[in-house]
């Protein structure tokens, strides 16, 4: 258990909101008005005539930290602001000469670039902070299950670890159903574990019992596919490698998750990398099982 909680979590995807807005919008009008204000105050402007790169550090450094919005609004209330309190005739906004247009506009453009630049460099280092964080969570929790090679430990560390990763997302809990020796499908593991155990309700296991009776006839890109229906909170995957179906695999929600279903499969980053993580248990059940069949039969 104490290995299992070093496997990294997944990050969680928080969509922007009216505060971060509202920070955003602070931040931008706030610190471009500071710079027409200094410049103003030193009397910096038409001393200086190129004195509005001091603006750039800013809208830079808002594109760089706060995102594209902040920038782009810390620019054009710049440029309204440079041209209210600098640009004759004051406290206007007309402007009567066409060398101080010309000097607004090459500014602002220059300003949705370096913002549009730093931008795309930002969100560059998110997908490779995002990548490294995957691929770290992927060998922590191979190493965790891999330590083994009994079946029904590797089982209960593949739940666990998706419990663990997943538990930003909304996961709850997790059931991995297999066939015994008789052929009925029964909960094998389960996470978190805890005294009441994992159950299903009789039309729940009517629906894992038929989904594990489906061929995967479809050739897809993905040896896993999933084409478990929700029943509330709970999702049933069964848990497949070629034509042969493993098991299921039951999922219980805080809330229902957009993107586990099979019309948008692949579709979203949150996605893609959960049915990568699935694959990896799948191989693992499948060479797990072979190998307790082959000691089984040598015994």
């Amino acid at each position: 258990m104490q290995a299992i909680q070093q496997i990294p979590q997944v990050p969680i995807h928080m969509g922007r909101n009216w505060p971060q807005y509202l920070v955003d919008s602070l931040l931008a009008i706030g610190g471009a008005l500071i710079c027409t204000l200094l410049i103003y105050v030193f009397h910096l402007y038409p001393t200086i005539p190129n004195i509005s790169i001091l603006y750039l550090p800013l809208i830079l450094a808002l594109a760089c930290t706060r995102g594209r919005y902040a920038a782009i609004l810390a620019a054009l209330v710049a440029v309204f602001s440079f041209d209210y309190l600098l640009v004759p005739p004051l406290y206007s906004f007309t402007i009567f000469r066409w060398e101080e247009w010309l000097a607004l506009i090459v500014f602002l453009v220059t300003a949705f670039l370096t913002s549009q630049l730093a931008s795309l460099m930002r969100k560059s280092t998110q997908e490779s902070w995002r990548r490294e964080r995957e691929a770290r969570i992927l060998y922590e929790a191979s190493q965790v299950i891999n330590s083994t090679e009994q079946l029904s430990e590797q089982l209960d560390s593949i739940a666990l670890a998706i419990v663990r990763v997943f538990a930003p997302w909304g996961l709850q809990e997790c059931a991995l159903l297999l066939p015994d020796q008789q052929g009925n499908l029964t909960v094998q593991a389960e996470a978190p574990i805890r005294i009441e155990h994992f159950t299903l309700l009789p039309e729940e296991m009517a629906h894992a019992r038929q989904l594990m009776g489906q061929q995967n006839t479809h050739d897809h890109k993905r040896q896993v596919s999933a084409s478990g229906a929700l029943k509330g909170n709970l999702r049933l995957i069964p848990l497949r490698t070629g034509t042969q179906t493993l098991g299921i695999l039951c999922l219980r929600q805080e809330h229902s998750i957009s993107w586990l279903s099979t019309e948008r499969q692949g579709t979203e980053q949150q996605a893609t990398f959960f049915w990568t993580f699935l694959e990896q248990a799948v191989l693992v059940i499948e060479r797990a099982r072979f190998r307790s069949q082959v000691l089984s039969k040598n015994e």
